[in-house]
């Protein structure tokens, strides 16, 4: 007796061996969907295959329209698993509510089922449902800016139509501090203005990262010294994060004050979002600032 409730206890423990991590898996499995940030020597085949999915619907999933073609750095959204089942429609439903319950959208719930008009369901109609069919990526809380750099970005007088673009540069070095680019401006560049841009975001190390320094230019409401024109400099905003993004990618940080920056600036002068241009973009001599690794319309878009 003794030894068989000994063995029965083994054979217990082993299959709760077993199924601890298989429930651990499941529960990563269905969970919602999760982001994956590129890294060097990956590729979407390798990744998709890591999560348990095709390359093709990866890439669809993030609207990547060459599969061959992924950018180191770059965050992926990984696509929950999917399940279909079917659901009764109770009194007092929604499809809002339903999609809302099972993690897919009032219009995916409506094609599936051939339903016209959304807001005419009854109780007990059946319906075909993918859960989790779509999934959300999480929304992150836009950076308010704050305190002096808000002050400072909102005290000068401006007039009407005077800014027509704004500009984004990198530094080319991680190093940088104000005072060194000012030092560097004024007395080897002999610009009599000193500090060409009109705003520095900054990373790490002699400067704050993320942190929206509002420069003199920008106070005094004058022109820039940042591209090779002086009617572009004109009236033209000059933004420059700290960094050498040929080599990496700007900082979350400064990714998040960038955005709030350029919402308030718009905001300001009336510059469309057409007119927010990299350096190498709108400079009349080639150039690579702000570096192959920038992604501008990625960090205004998110």
């Amino acid at each position: 007796m003794l030894k068989t409730l000994a063995r029965k206890k083994r054979q217990t423990s082993r299959i709760f061996a077993i199924a601890l991590p298989v429930a651990l898996w499941l529960g990563q499995t269905l969970s919602q969907a999760a982001n994956h940030t590129i890294q060097r020597g990956e590729t979407l085949g390798i990744i998709a295959k890591k999560y348990g999915l095709s390359a093709s619907a990866l890439a669809t999933h993030n609207g990547i329209v060459n599969p061959n073609k992924v950018k180191i750095g770059r965050k992926l959204i990984i696509p929950a698993k999917t399940e279909k089942l079917t659901y009764t429609i109770r009194k007092g439903d929604t499809l809002s509510t339903i999609a809302n319950k099972y993690k897919t959208t009032v219009e995916a719930i409506a094609k599936a089922n051939g339903i016209t008009n959304p807001k005419i369901i009854k109780p007990g109609q059946k319906l075909k449902i993918t859960k989790g069919s779509i999934i959300k990526p999480t929304k992150t809380k836009p950076v308010a800016i704050t305190g002096s750099a808000l002050h400072e970005i909102n005290r000068p007088r401006i007039r009407r139509n005077r800014w027509k673009h704004i500009v984004i540069h990198h530094s080319a070095d991680s190093n940088n501090s104000i005072r060194g680019m000012e030092h560097y401006h004024r007395r080897v560049r002999r610009m009599e203005n000193g500090l060409a841009y009109h705003f520095v975001i900054g990373k790490g190390g002699h400067t704050t990262n993320g942190r929206i320094y509002v420069c003199e230019r920008w106070k005094r409401q004058i022109r820039g010294g940042h591209l090779a024109s002086s009617a572009l400099n004109e009236n033209s905003i000059g933004i420059c994060l700290i960094g050498n993004f040929e080599k990496e990618v700007p900082t979350a940080k400064q990714k998040a004050s960038l955005k709030a920056l350029v919402t308030q600036l718009r905001k300001r002068t009336g510059i469309p979002y057409s007119q927010v241009r990299t350096h190498r973009h709108i400079n009349p001599k080639p150039t690579i600032c702000p570096g192959r690794r920038f992604n501008l319309r990625s960090i205004l878009s998110t």
